[in-house]
């Protein structure tokens, strides 16, 4: 039977019973579920270098159309992503300016219960 895939821990099962190995299982879970995260007003900057490291890691970002030209100061930024690539965009984030890491620092925070 077909089936929705909603979680980790539904694709782990999944794994499991196709018979993956555990080292496949541990390698594969972060790649099995795609995660939205909202920031909310993000210097125009930042927003960018978000969207441009999502986009090098294979995720995307929604920023605001004035961030390119920078004809605005903020924006809130909708990553897209799988956890893999999240964790990428925050070891990326973390050896830029502080205000990066401050940011990369928050979005660990609400990933760490997943």
């Amino acid at each position: 039977m077909n089936a929705m895939i909603l979680d980790e821990k539904d694709a782990g099962k999944v794994m499991k019973e196709i018979g993956v190995q555990k080292e496949g299982l541990a390698y594969m879970l972060p790649k099995s579920v795609f995660r939205l995260i909202l920031l909310k007003d993000i210097r125009n900057a930042i927003a960018n270098i978000i969207k441009q490291e999502m986009l090098a890691l294979g995720g995307d970002a929604a920023v605001n159309k004035g961030c390119i030209n920078c004809s605005i100061e903020r924006s809130d930024v909708l990553i897209m992503g799988t956890l893999k690539q999240i964790k990428g965009l925050i070891k990326k984030m973390k050896i830029q300016v502080s205000e990066s890491k401050e940011i990369a620092e928050e979005i660990e925070k609400l990933i760490k219960g997943i």
